[in-house]
């Protein structure tokens, strides 16, 4: 038997799929669980779909998932802070570019770091904190995700290719556990364009997976990682859940869930035992 869950609550849209596919609707609280004992490409139904349709693996046992990792940037939050902060400074289109050129797997992600803060060389890091007050937005379901992984003692952090300020900010507002991202060197207030310590690459996050996993005795299959970019990409392959979060075609192939319209509340989907 194959379990096939819609993400919504649409019955009409939900039975005419259980339809198509021969199978049998079940109602759970904010989805639909459809059963069917026939194969189906889940990738075109996905194509020709305006809910998100992932596979609930019978064989998984999600309930022994232990540690959330999530990215910040355009997962967590809805901005790329280096880009809002470039924004402040009349830099944002240069910035943008190369940020997207990262994130689409067109540019070695450590060196595309390493370009934007050498633009950025200069920029007065008191813009930080108007930044996160008044650009960063919390992506919907967030909080409500961070939360219900923590009321059922599902460990939390955030990894992040941007910067440490801003991580730290929203690990404190979200009450995460765990924080690594860039950290970067500021003199007389001045960005130097110099980054302390390893720059935060799709290495160095599924090595900070590993490094959690040890911290709280956990196998890399009791993970579920987050993200949206080709710098997720590593830490993806070592998760036991992988999801591409409104990600980008680099990431989707690398991940078993796939949020294309929805919140992240969807994800709580795979975890609600009824």
């Amino acid at each position: 038997m194959k379990t096939l869950i819609f993400h919504s609550l649409e019955t009409l849209s939900a039975k005419k799929l259980a339809l198509e596919l021969g199978g049998e609707v079940e109602l759970r609280k904010n989805h639909y669980r459809i059963h069917t004992k026939n194969d189906f490409d889940i990738e075109s139904y996905r194509l020709s779909s305006d809910v998100d349709l992932n596979i609930f693996d019978n064989n998984f046992d999600y309930q022994n998932i232990k540690l959330m990792v999530s990215d910040m940037d355009s997962t967590l939050i809805t901005v790329e802070t280096i880009d809002e902060v470039a924004k402040e400074v009349g830099l944002k289109d240069e910035i943008s570019l190369i940020t997207e050129e990262a994130m689409q797997g067109q540019l070695d992600f450590t060196e595309s770091f390493k370009k934007r803060l050498s633009i950025l060389k200069g920029t007065n890091n008191s813009i930080f904190e108007s930044v996160y007050k008044n650009k960063v937005e919390l992506s919907t379901g967030a909080e409500e995700l961070i939360n219900y992984f923590k009321s059922n003692q599902i460990k939390t952090a955030v990894v992040s290719g941007g910067l440490k300020f801003f991580a730290e900010k929203l690990q404190s507002q979200l009450g995460i556990e765990n924080c690594r991202a860039n950290d970067i060197e500021i003199i007389n207030q001045s960005m130097t364009g110099n980054i302390i310590g390893n720059v935060i690459d799709a290495k160095e996050k599924a090595k900070y997976i590993g490094e959690l996993c040890d911290q709280y005795k956990l196998k890399e299959n009791q993970v579920i990682a987050i993200g949206d970019g080709a710098n997720d990409i590593e830490m993806m392959k070592i998760a036991g859940l992988s999801v591409a979060y409104h990600a980008k075609p680099i990431l989707k192939q690398y991940c078993n869930i796939h949020i294309n319209f929805g919140s992240l509340r969807s994800l709580i989907d795979f975890f609600e035992e009824s």
